[in-house]
């Protein structure tokens, strides 16, 4: 008998981040017993708060993010709506962590809203009055709220028959983008019937969620097939906030060999149809598409209309799977007739996304392989924890130091032609589960702060065997890796 599948967690993903940028001059309230109103308890705390994101769809997950000082575990916040009357009101209470901060649910819900029209509310959040202290309040803040059927991203998806879906998908990011947020994702095995588990085994939810068409479409056509479950499960995430990350590890055409076979790499015969290796790739490819069909329709109605972050013939500027190390010309001319065939097919709820792999010794520049028309771009990196047998005592210090190279994402970045980044795969190659992925939030602080450089999310993979380089790479088993994550309230941390 098959494992019964853990059922999805039913959740608004509330959106939040650790980076708290300059705020305005918060203000305390004033002792009730005090002479004059400017005359303030001593030790009165200070309030921040910062709307994650500022600006959403009706319906979307947000939140607020309080920041009481100084820091103060178990204080009692409360977020305040005001009313068109001008009065505050409570909608959400919570209690301050350790430092300080306290995450706020806002219901973005807005019904009646006309198709051009922008909800504003306007909120602020209160500390509690206690023995120590009187009550506190931030500034208020506007959130912008649109309504589901317009959407307005920063930059258009390149499909101009793009699914509404997918138009508020890219709007979505981008407002993740202007909030400075990056959200936290996770890689699962949509061929294994634990595919589940490295998402059921944290106790904090992801935004982002990775899956492989090669591995769903597989556990369709198992003895005991599995795939409606995968399926089902993919798409009520999806309803419940997750945005979903698709990559596809393409059988070889040539050989009928897996996505690592090269001994057949001719990439250029794909771009004539006449030849056997196109017609067993397009059948695969057609395949693929009538799966991301499914997403597109909610399978049939049965959920609501998803949108997926498709990223085909990732790390090509490497020479790790049959379609790396291409020519640029011909990989560029095989992208665009993908995007084709796949309008061609009818499906038109993705995002396109470049990945390459980290610029480094053997691995070509990733510049020149960058598509014509892509929404986003990202870094796959890894770091290697295994030193070599004849390493020194200081080169094996170096490589068994957890670290996040990024090496070819700012060359990448600066093109015109990418308006969005993110790190598509990240994590450890030959892990014990002693690698932190810490390394990754430091990094982005340290060399990627920028808005135009901040990535979207950063994509851990699931555990795995059988190959060098693998092992412990999912969240729940790397040291320090579901702690990192409650550090990151709602998935959102730098």
């Amino acid at each position: 008998m098959l494992p019964t599948f853990p059922r999805a967690r039913t959740c608004a993903l509330t959106i939040t981040t650790l980076v708290l940028a300059a705020l305005p001059t918060t203000y305390a309230v004033a002792d009730a017993t005090s002479g004059h109103p400017d005359q303030r308890r001593a030790g009165a705390a200070t309030v921040d708060l910062r709307l994650l994101p500022s600006r959403v769809r009706a319906g979307e997950p947000a939140s607020v993010l309080g920041l009481v000082e100084p820091a103060q575990p178990g204080l009692e916040v409360r977020l305040e709506q005001q009313g068109p009357d001008g009065v505050w009101v409570e909608v959400d209470r919570a209690t301050s962590d350790g430092q300080g901060r306290a995450l706020l649910a806002v219901d973005t819900d807005q019904p009646g809203l006309g198709e051009r029209e922008v909800a504003t509310r306007r909120l602020r959040v209160v500390a509690d009055q206690t023995e120590a202290q009187a009550d506190a309040a931030s500034p208020s803040r506007a959130l912008r709220i649109n309504p589901q059927t317009h959407c307005r991203p920063r930059v258009a998806p390149v499909d101009p028959d793009a699914t509404g879906e997918a138009i508020c998908l890219a709007a979505r990011l981008d407002n993740w983008r202007r909030a400075r947020m990056v959200g936290v994702g996770q890689q699962v095995n949509a061929s294994s019937q634990d595919w589940g588990a490295p998402l059921d085994s944290l106790d904090a939810p992801v935004p982002v969620i990775g899956f492989d068409l090669e591995e769903l479409d597989r556990s369709f056509g198992y003895e005991y097939p599995f795939g409606q479950e995968v399926l089902d499960d993919l798409l009520a995430r999806a309803r419940d906030g997750a945005v979903l990350v698709a990559s596809w590890h393409a059988t070889n055409p040539g050989t009928g060999g897996p996505f690592t076979d090269r001994s057949w790499r001719d990439v250029g015969s794909l771009l004539d149809d006449s030849t056997p290796e196109a017609q067993a790739f397009w059948a695969d490819f057609e395949a693929k598409m009538a799966l991301l069909a499914r997403f597109q329709d909610g399978d049939g109605g049965r959920f609501p209309r998803t949108p997926v972050v498709l990223r085909p013939f990732h790390e090509a500027n490497g020479g790790f799977f049959w379609w790396g190390k291409p020519d640029r010309a011909t990989y560029r001319r095989l992208w665009t007739r993908v995007q084709a065939r796949a309008a061609q097919a009818g499906v038109h709820n993705v995002l396109w996304a470049y990945s390459f792999n980290l610029d480094t010794v053997g691995v070509r520049d990733p510049v020149p392989l960058v598509p014509a028309r892509i929404d986003l771009a990202g870094l796959d990196s890894y770091d290697p924890e295994q030193p070599s047998r004849r390493a020194s005592a200081r080169d094996a210090r170096r490589v068994t130091a957890d670290r996040l190279g990024l090496a070819g994402y700012r060359e990448v970045a600066a093109l015109d032609r990418v308006p969005r980044m993110a790190l598509t795969e990240v994590g450890p190659h030959g892990s014990d589960g002693s690698w932190n992925p810490r390394v990754i939030s430091r990094a982005v602080s340290r060399s990627l702060s920028s808005r135009d450089l901040r990535p979207l999310w950063a994509m851990l993979w699931f555990d795995d065997a059988g190959y060098p380089g693998a092992g412990s790479k999912q969240i729940s088993s790397l040291a320090g890796g579901p702690r990192w994550l409650r550090s990151c309230p709602a998935g959102f941390c730098l």
